[in-house]
């Protein structure tokens, strides 16, 4: 993982790069760290509890992200009064703390009973009738309850992550993943870092079909939420442009997935929807951007019904 994190070069110029990576970054770990271990201690209710206090904090801090979720309620809920947005924008930051705290207790989810599974027969029949499987995660409701699910379901899969901006928080994510995938067994999950070969590591798993292919499409990179579009026009860029590619070329069924909060507790429902289907290559920009189109309608439709559950919500922006 530190192969990710290279350290700046030691020169004036680079100052505050390293002033970053050997100072901040470490308090900042330290300060992530702590909570954690702490949080780990509780029972798994009360972890997930103390995490509506860290949500409600962080959302008075960031404006920015509050007034960014203001903004998308009213374009996805246009009827709603100002007394609504503001309980959904209370919900968001309730529901993000959660989340966050829940790493505390990732593994412990399934032995208590935790996870709901809708769709799983689906899924499991694509499985059987041959296919390659690419799920397409969505960050509606805890994500990290996807990975669990599919180890509920008996699926291995391969998981390629989104390298944080933090080492040492990429560390803490990592371990309590690690728990997670050890508590289902050694074979049941792999992480495929976020490098160059990962593209190729995924089509070595489809292409083999030993595993299932769990690729997140509505990603926040390079200051943009690549899918859904919500409004916006579609690209050929981001992760639901590859989850396609990858779909084609290799005749995999993409189909996505996401788990939803039930209530104010730390239970969940995990959708597996309908199978999207794409064309084969070799068709063109615009079939691809057809196929693309495709999936988006069904994310777009996710996160309408659950803006509040969208983690993504905070940093979305529909002029990028």
């Amino acid at each position: 993982m530190d192969h990710l994190y290279p350290s700046p070069p030691w020169r004036w110029s680079a100052r505050r790069d390293l002033l970053r990576h050997w100072l901040r970054d470490p308090l900042q770990g330290l300060a992530d760290w702590l909570p954690h271990q702490a949080l780990r201690l509780l029972p798994t209710e009360a972890a997930s509890a103390f995490g509506v206090r860290m949500g409600q904090r962080a959302g008075r801090k960031r404006q920015v992200g509050s007034d960014r979720v203001r903004a998308l309620l009213r374009q996805l809920r246009p009827e709603a009064t100002a007394e609504e947005v503001e309980a959904l924008l209370a919900a968001h930051w309730a529901h993000v703390g959660r989340c966050f705290s829940e790493f505390a207790a990732l593994s412990r989810f399934r032995a208590e009973g935790r996870i709901e599974i809708e769709g799983g027969e689906q899924l499991l029949a694509l499985r059987d009738a041959g296919r390659p499987l690419i799920i397409a995660g969505l960050h509606v409701g805890n994500w990290e309850v996807v990975h669990a699910g599919l180890a509920q379901l008996g699926i291995p899969f391969h998981a390629i992550y989104q390298r944080l901006p933090n080492r040492f928080r990429m560390r803490i994510a990592d371990k309590a993943r690690g728990r997670s995938r050890s508590v289902a067994g050694p074979q049941a999950a792999v992480a495929v870092a976020p490098t160059l070969g990962a593209v190729f590591e995924a089509h070595r798993v489809l292409e083999s079909r030993d595993a299932a292919l769990l690729y997140y499409v509505d990603e926040f990179w390079e200051g943009r939420v690549h899918a859904p579009a919500l409004g916006r026009p579609l690209k050929l860029d981001g992760n639901i442009m590859r989850a396609v590619r990858l779909a084609s070329s290799t005749g995999a069924a993409i189909v996505p997935a996401y788990a939803l909060r039930l209530g104010q507790a730390a239970r969940f429902r995990l959708h597996f929807l309908p199978e999207v289907p794409v064309g084969p290559p070799g068709r063109g920009r615009k079939a691809v951007l057809e196929d693309i189109a495709a999936l988006d309608a069904v994310l777009e439709q996710v996160v309408r019904a659950h803006p509040e559950q969208w983690f993504m919500a905070h940093v979305f922006q529909p002029d990028r």
